[in-house]
């Protein structure tokens, strides 16, 4: 049986998507993992397939991925500073960006 642990902190939400990947999201407080967010999909093997990128260049280390949520086959992430994703799930990479505040 493969198993697969936080990286950093702990798993926040888990959801098997309708393609099989597993997306992840870990609690982003304290969250550290080089440049790679803490918002994640990992295929049946355990192995991770991508990081999501963050919706703009200058990433705050406490401005990370605070939940996602799906709608049939769309799904989006929002980050602490009110930034909402539409993710691209194939490719792991994001397909729209709006800012909520």
């Amino acid at each position: 049986m493969t198993e697969h642990k936080p990286i950093s902190t702990e798993f926040k939400e888990i959801e098997v998507l309708s393609n099989g990947k597993i997306l992840v999201v870990e609690n982003y407080y304290e969250y550290e993992n080089g440049d790679n967010s803490n918002l994640y999909c990992i295929n049946q093997q355990m192995e991770i397939e991508w990081f999501l990128p963050y919706p703009y260049e200058n990433h705050n280390s406490m401005d990370n991925y605070v939940g996602f949520t799906t709608n049939g086959d769309k799904v989006f992430a929002n980050t602490f500073s009110c930034y909402r994703v539409e993710i691209d799930i194939e490719k792991g990479e994001i397909k729209n960006v709006q800012f909520t505040k």
